[in-house]
């Protein structure tokens, strides 16, 4: 592949949403990655659904697909002492190494960070884990969940005042931990240009958790109060969707110059949302019902993009709340190019997100592979790139070492 990375050799050990965003980023870049999975059962993601055609299938998790475009991939059970050594192997062409295990069993199998640098000095070991490698949680299993509660989210963030904590979906700590690696790694190789040196860099999803919501833990430092998760569904004109013609908005009060309901009163025609009872944040919460009703019938009147062109025409800003296929069909994503289409030899022809930032007009993403199906590239990696034989490949097949 071609990419701004493509000199840049990664070797992907992980198990983790966390680990495999981190290396499909460098990937999608043109950075050489290698992902390695165990024999026969594969990274946990291929096993999670939704699948292409309903049926389990590894080879068609959309969950695997997303995060693995770019990548080649190698089976291999580094448990065993053959495995341990073809991996040595494997990351001493590495530029950067990420993994995914508990702490300190990397060091257990004989691949900790001190034994891989010393027949690579420059090596970069990224390691990604739910609380960090070392701390008294250091060993504690976690997921994207756990991250969220332990981090502060679920008690100060998401979901009503009133209500028990509301999760964020879709693994968004994990896939903020992958970005937070991103960073990390870069910093890592610009730092490796100007020294010479390597660098064992320890990324937690809990910590990322706790760095991600904005106010989150600032409020609590300066004041000592801690904040509690809002009223969100009683904020009508701050995040509060309501139903148009043919769809719904989101609201905010973004773009009013501070004075909101001034603006919303003229460009709705509604003199009485200037009651002093709408006037701040507070008091339109305390008042949402009544606010809610006001508003309503109003925007029940518009269509969404004929809604979306007046406000934003007046300076206001509103959202449309799109179905996943009416962001696919987004005329103005398609005039950015920003989805990219791969072709899978089990999943098929698909679509998948750009990288959501483009190269001099143009989006990066435009030479891309689909993810690797199991093992697919065992032969290259194994026997063109390490120099084992056929026969050799076989043998070690035959033993579920790969």
């Amino acid at each position: 592949m071609d990419g701004i990375l493509s000199e840049i050799k990664v070797l992907e050990l992980t198990n983790a949403p966390s680990g495999a965003f981190c290396a499909k980023l460098l990937a999608d870049q043109g950075a050489d990655t290698i992902k390695v999975e165990p024999p026969a059962w594969g990274d946990q993601a291929r096993h999670e659904p939704p699948f292409i055609g309903g049926e389990p299938d590894p080879e068609r998790s959309t969950t695997f697909l997303a995060l693995n475009t770019n990548k080649r991939g190698v089976t291999l059970d580094v448990a065993q002492a053959e495995g341990r050594a073809l991996l040595l192997q494997l990351a001493a062409a590495a530029d950067v190494i990420i993994e995914s295990f508990t702490p300190g069993r990397m060091a257990e199998l004989g691949l900790g960070y001190e034994t891989l640098k010393a027949q690579h000095a420059s090596l970069i070991l990224l390691s990604i884990s739910h609380f960090g490698q070392n701390g008294p949680y250091a060993a504690f299993k976690g997921d994207d969940l756990i991250a969220q509660a332990m981090g502060g989210y679920l008690y100060a963030v998401t979901g009503s005042a009133n209500r028990p904590p509301m999760g964020s979906a879709l693994q968004q700590m994990e896939l903020t931990a992958g970005r937070n690696g991103v960073i990390a790694i870069m910093a890592a190789l610009l730092r490796r240009e100007q020294t010479g040196e390597g660098t064992h860099i320890d990324v937690s999803v809990m910590e990322a958790a706790i760095a991600t919501p904005s106010g989150l833990i600032h409020p609590y430092s300066f004041t000592g109060r801690n904040p509690r998760r809002g009223s969100g569904d009683t904020n009508v004109m701050d995040g509060m969707h309501l139903p148009t013609r043919d769809g719904e908005v989101t609201l905010t009060t973004a773009g009013t110059g501070g004075r909101p309901m001034e603006v919303w009163s003229e460009f709705l025609g509604e003199p009485r949302l200037l009651d002093p009872k709408f006037a701040t944040r507070l008091s339109r919460q305390e008042n949402w019902e009544e606010l809610r009703d006001l508003v309503a019938p109003k925007l029940a009147q518009w269509k969404n993009l004929d809604l979306m062109r007046e406000t934003m025409a007046r300076g206001l800003v509103i959202g449309l709340v799109q179905s996943p296929q009416q962001v696919v069909e987004s005329p103005h994503l398609d005039a950015r190019g920003y989805f990219v289409e791969l072709t899978h030899v089990e999943a098929g022809t698909l679509k998948y997100p750009g990288p959501g930032f483009l190269f001099d007009g143009d989006n990066p993403m435009r030479n891309t592979r689909a993810a690797p199906r199991l093992g697919e590239h065992n032969a290259e990696i194994y026997c063109d790139r390490l120099g084992l034989t056929r026969e050799t490949l076989g043998q070690l097949r035959a033993a579920r070492i790969i």
